[in-house]
């Protein structure tokens, strides 16, 4: 079995989600006629609040808009802010890309009778979103995912949404976010394939590769997930929903993790294809591929 990071590892999410943010940002300010570091500070406070920086609704709960339409209730201003948020999903439809090689791999993957699953710490409604618009719901048999801290998800528009992905989604606690390797542990189980029959792919090796080489899974960094502009990192830090406590905790996993190795470095995701084998395990009774109602449930405007 493969388990495969999300972002930065098949596509570069930092590439496609910083310019498409500051782009709604940059169309907000000349909408509303307010500063851009205020407005700025304003989402960072949202995205604070629900512990989710990929919230870019967060717009809508600022203060700035709050006294702009103090008598409109929140559809109204969703209304008359909605060019903004084609702003965004303008920029973000047309740089959202796989990396080179990572459909054809995931294709030679199943091919060969092995599976692969989906962990992220990114949540669940975002998560399905880039796996349907990436077209790879059909190569990635399970989305593992948190929900919102807020409870709700966009694709609980209707009551039917998450019901309708039951097969498809498995909603993580908490407490299994990265570096647990609970959760790696815990998917090996659900599929009955032993860990060291488990490769782990992921960009973070503080983050990802630790907690496969803790989960004793065999492990794969995603080296050219790293390689975005550093500008960007910049950018998302300035509107993250990290807090002090946050970063004093992601220096602390630095620290636990040491001096963190995997057993391959990838330059490409297709690399994975030189270093490993796959083939069917013993298990004949793994759960197809993919699943059909996924694009059915997602909403048409997601993210937003």
């Amino acid at each position: 079995m493969v388990i495969t990071d999300l972002d930065n590892t098949l596509y570069d999410w930092v590439t496609s989600f910083v310019p498409a943010f500051y782009s709604m940002v940059d169309a907000a300010c000349e909408l509303l006629d307010v500063p851009k570091e205020q407005l700025l500070d304003e989402m960072q406070a949202v995205h604070r609040r629900y512990g989710n920086s990929e919230q870019p609704f967060a717009l809508l709960e600022t203060p700035i808009v709050a006294c702009r339409f103090p008598n409109f209730d929140a559809e109204e201003r969703r209304r008359h802010l909605d060019p903004v948020f084609h702003v965004f999903n303008k920029v973000r439809r047309n740089s959202l890309q796989l990396y080179d090689s990572v459909r054809e791999t995931l294709q030679v993957i199943q091919q060969s009778g092995a599976l692969t699953v989906a962990h992220t710490d990114a949540h669940v409604g975002n998560s399905l979103f880039r796996l349907s618009k990436l077209d790879l719901t059909e190569l990635v048999a399970r989305l593992y995912a948190p929900l919102k801290q807020s409870g709700t998800e966009l694709i609980c528009s209707s009551a039917n949404g998450l019901h309708a992905l039951r097969d498809y989604v498995h909603v993580l606690p908490p407490e299994d976010r990265k570096p647990n390797p609970k959760a790696l542990l815990d998917i090996c189980a659900d599929y009955s394939v032993q860990p060291t029959r488990t490769l782990y792919i992921g960009d973070s090796l503080f983050r990802d590769i630790h907690m496969a080489n803790q989960a004793s899974v065999h492990s794969a960094w995603a080296r050219y997930g790293t390689n975005y502009n550093p500008e960007l990192w910049s950018k998302l830090v300035r509107i993250t929903h990290w807090t002090d406590d946050d970063v004093a905790t992601e220096a602390q996993l630095r620290v636990e993790a040491g001096d963190v190795h995997a057993e391959v470095d990838l330059n490409q995701f297709s690399d994975v294809l030189a270093s490993f084998t796959f083939s069917r395990g013993a298990n004949g009774d793994l759960p197809a591929q993919g699943i059909e109602p996924v694009s059915a449930v997602l909403p048409q405007s997601p993210d937003v």
